[in-house]
């Protein structure tokens, strides 16, 4: 009788083993879905902590410097309406002038044209002189063919005065030895006739211009 429950106890011990799970059948797989998860937890911090740095960099780059406040024509005397202050990214030395220096482009005329919001650059500026002793400005109405197309402020000139209605007897056409600046420049609208130009000059030009019958500018390249 004994021997009959020892031998029972046996396989009872025995099935509810074999039924069991052991620590290794718990433990084990959960460990090793621990180790992915772990893995990715760190991947995704050291991702956005590499990403703070980047935007913390790229803030650091921009700068403010003086821009144009709307579309600027060549030859522009640059006041205070005509700038404002433009946020930008990193720029090569030189490309631009900072807010803080906006003063220095004051006063000053720019060579070319400059569409609205672009940095202003100090070598796209010139002092703008006083006259001489023996200059002025001098306006001269001019036919639309006497004058060249895309002339503007600041170019160099040469002028041309003719007699056309003197016959055949009229003197011939006459090229004035200085270079001009045109200081100034008006086209009309389409109805319009006449562009009217402000040439800076010697003040003896004024005679030759007064006389003439026909004025016509030619464009000096390269001044």
């Amino acid at each position: 009788m004994a021997e009959r429950m020892s031998e029972q106890s046996v396989r009872s011990r025995l099935r509810d083993a074999l039924n069991e799970p052991s620590d290794d059948d718990i433990v084990g797989p959960r460990a090793r879905r621990r180790i992915p998860e772990m893995l990715l937890g760190l991947l995704l911090v050291t991702s956005g902590a590499l990403g703070g740095v980047l935007v913390f960099q790229r803030s650091n780059d921009r700068t403010v410097v003086v821009g144009s406040a709307r579309d600027l024509q060549r030859g522009t005397l640059l006041t205070r309406s005509d700038v404002i202050a433009v946020e930008v990214g990193a720029l090569p030395a030189g490309a631009a002038t900072q807010a803080g220096n906006a003063g220095v482009l004051l006063g000053q005329r720019l060579l070319v044209d400059l569409p609205a919001g672009v940095p202003i650059s100090p070598q796209v500026v010139t002092p703008d002189e006083l006259l001489g002793p023996s200059e002025a400005l001098i306006p001269v109405a001019l036919d639309r063919g006497a004058v060249p197309s895309g002339l503007g402020r600041g170019d160099a000139v040469r002028v041309v005065i003719s007699f056309p209605n003197q016959g055949p007897d009229a003197p011939a056409p006459q090229v004035l030895g200085d270079v001009i600046e045109v200081f100034d420049i008006t086209t009309p609208d389409d109805f319009g006739d006449s562009i009217q130009v402000t040439l800076r000059a010697n003040s003896d030009i004024a005679v030759d211009l007064a006389r003439a019958e026909r004025v016509q500018l030619l464009k000096v390249a390269n001044q």
